[in-house]
């Protein structure tokens, strides 16, 4: 029984010493090298803190920050990476919410680390000694149990507080046992991981690798701003396995995909809708890939329903979340998607109302207690069994006496040759629905299409077309800043 995902690291470290474990395009880590360098900094860590304190990792994406990571997990931690270039404000909130007993960071980002840690020391990974105390760690291990924390990573909060999702090792012990499985990843994959390791989308990358012997390259921002380079960049890093989000594939899609040359084997997707469109561009270039739709909020750790795509979708269609993974529940309660399950999140960190807000007695469940998170997600089964994904409550909204959802107005936004990426908007003070878009059509073209396939009562009032739509550091549409600039210039009178 796999207690602690670092038996993963050893045992692999053994079997394949000198294979790359992670790298990127200034430098790499074998597995033998990440094992030894995560123990010394663990090492290190233990030393000056008890476990299951968390460790603030302040560091820019790279392989050393992973053995950061995997060092205070040797200490018996667990890590909040966070990126050195967010406002100084929110890394603030992130600090007081998590109270870091140290930070880990790179010599570079000192001053600021220290900034956050109050009264808590501060490591730079380059001064830590290359040293292992071998007896620490193993009395460490010892100690250990299955639902001690992995990580907390923070979520933006409606509040304007971030959220910190605490996900245990069982958690994701589950979690990789079912990808690894159920995709077919092996020591042969190389993946091109895009996610920020801050977003719990790199998961998946990094914990598959370290349980298999596979490959992760980090991918350069820069290729995501300039996507036409994309595809001769994984053709030369030898990528065959991606799990990036949407907007990302769409993207890199849009700028031109050369048709039967990328290496690509697994194509997996996940924290956004995929428009069919985006899916079919790809299907078109990589025709032989497998292709798979997950979905799943944070606090399940990171995937929850997938689906494997096994039939031709039209540009026009939606593409299903699919059926649940092993060992999860889905429960559809008043047509929001509840899970349950070894995969969730036992809660937000220091912050016990929240979690009671979200994290609640599942209501079906006779004799025992068991705990049930609603995701704010509306669904519905299609007539295969499968599950549909209709949109957030929240963005679900009543005008002139009708519940529209507007995600359904996205998706036949998305399905157009004219639209290159768009999202839609309510603001509720003036009852209007703002679509913003990007592409090469304009409003008037969009407004025609548009009615062709929508009710006259769901159709945008207005449209903003821009050069391109703003996107989070996770590479998702930012649809806080887009409402903040409409809201900036239509303020209501």
């Amino acid at each position: 029984m796999i207690r602690n995902v670092l038996i993963w690291l050893e045992e692999t470290a053994c079997a394949r010493p000198q294979d790359v474990a992670f790298e990127d395009d200034h430098d790499r880590l074998t597995y033998g090298q990440l094992l030894s360098r995560a123990q010394e900094i663990g090492s290190c860590l233990a030393e000056i803190i008890p476990p299951q304190s968390p460790v603030l990792v302040m560091m820019e994406k790279s392989p050393d920050c992973i053995a950061a990571m995997l060092g205070a997990v040797y200490a018996g931690c667990f890590y909040t990476p966070v990126d050195p270039a967010m406002p100084q404000p929110r890394l603030k909130l992130i600090a007081d919410v998590l109270k870091p007993a140290c930070v880990l960071c790179e010599e570079r980002f000192r001053e600021a680390a220290s900034l956050l840690a109050g009264q808590a020391p501060v490591l730079v990974t380059g001064e830590i000694p290359a040293r292992v105390d071998e007896k620490r760690l193993e009395d460490i291990r010892c100690r250990h149990v299955d639902t001690d924390l992995l990580y907390v990573l923070f979520t933006s909060g409606s509040t304007g507080v971030p959220k910190g999702v605490a996900i245990t090792h069982r958690s994701v012990v589950d979690f990789i046992d079912w990808a690894v499985m159920t995709l077919g990843i092996d020591s042969w994959c190389v993946f091109g991981n895009q996610a920020p390791l801050y977003f719990d989308n790199s998961v998946l990358d990094i914990y598959c690798a370290i349980r298999t012997g596979a490959k992760v390259h980090f991918i350069p921002k820069g290729y995501f701003a300039f996507p036409a380079q994309m595809p001769g960049y994984l053709i030369e890093q030898g990528v065959n396995t991606i799990f990036w989000v949407p907007s990302a594939l769409t993207s890199v899609g849009q700028a031109g995909l050369p048709e039967g040359k990328l290496p690509l084997k697994k194509i997996l997707f996940c924290g956004e809708v995929m428009p069919c469109k985006t899916l079919n561009l790809w299907k078109k270039a990589v025709p032989d890939a497998l292709f798979v739709n997950m979905y799943g909020p944070t606090e399940i750790t990171d995937v929850c329903m997938y689906f494997v795509v096994d039939r031709e979708f039209a540009d026009d269609d939606a593409l299903p979340i699919g059926v649940p993974c092993l060992n999860t529940r889905i429960d559809l309660i008043d047509g929001e998607i509840c899970v349950s399950g070894t995969c969730l999140s036992p809660g937000y960190y220091n912050a016990p109302e929240k979690t009671a807000e979200v994290f609640v007695e599942h209501p079906l469940r006779r004799g025992v207690t068991e705990k049930m998170y609603r995701t704010g997600d509306l669904g519905r089964y299609n007539d295969r069994g499968e599950m549909m994904f209709i949109g957030r409550k929240d963005s679900q909204i009543k005008r002139h006496g009708y519940r529209i959802e507007l995600g359904e107005i996205e998706s036949v936004l998305l399905s157009l040759e004219e639209a290159d990426d768009g999202c839609c908007l309510y603001d509720a003070a003036q009852e209007m629905i703002v679509c913003f878009f990007a592409g090469k059509g304009d409003e008037k073209q969009l407004r025609r299409l548009m009615k062709g396939k929508l009710p006259r009562y769901m159709l945008p009032d207005a449209f903003v077309k821009k050069a391109a739509l703003p996107k989070t550091g996770n590479g998702k549409t930012d649809r806080i800043q887009l409402k903040q600039e409409w809201e900036n210039e239509h303020p209501v009178r």
